[in-house]
């Protein structure tokens, strides 16, 4: 039957993008965890016996971090932790999103509320970072995955009205 292999060839890419998905999630945190130390080495001085400097660019502005007042610095470190955490939170609800997505294809069953409310979540993800990092591609994808939830639901509702037929 064509229609058993296209779901076949479905399973098999919900699985590999599933597997991405968990590798992409797992190299998230290493990234989180060592942006947090650089902050943290940062903060506590070690780039300044280094000779090395760092910039910060705020609202056009260009910044040295040396240059600013101990407690300014450490404010500024804790800020930036601060945002570097809540990111991480938001990426790792998106990757958990499409992990969702991926599963259910990768089951089987590419037709269930869970695949659309897992394209609708990740659409609202996208669409927050794009958002905070001011870039209209995080939109454009986030109305793409907007666009699949709804030819997912109508596959859904296809789905149920030939299995209540049969």
């Amino acid at each position: 039957m064509n229609a058993n292999n296209e779901l076949d060839k479905m399973k098999k890419w919900g699985h590999a993008l599933d597997k991405i998905t968990q590798v992409i999630s797992k190299i998230l945190y290493v990234f989180c965890i060592l942006g947090g130390v650089v902050i943290l080495v940062n903060m506590v001085g070690i780039f300044n016996t280094m000779g090395l400097t760092v910039d910060l660019t705020c609202f056009g502005h260009t910044i040295n971090f040396q240059e600013l007042s101990h407690p300014l610095q450490i404010a500024v470190s804790l800020l930036l932790i601060a945002m570097l955490v809540i990111t991480c939170i938001m990426v790792n609800a998106l990757v958990h999103a499409l992990r969702g997505v991926f599963q259910s294809i990768a089951n089987g069953r590419p037709f269930e509320d869970s695949t659309v409310k897992g394209f609708r979540k990740a659409a609202l993800w996208i669409a927050i970072l794009g958002i905070l990092n001011g870039e209209i591609f995080g939109l454009i994808i986030a109305a793409l995955c907007l666009f699949l939830s709804y030819v997912f639901h109508y596959g859904m509702l296809l789905q149920q009205e030939s299995d209540e037929t049969l």
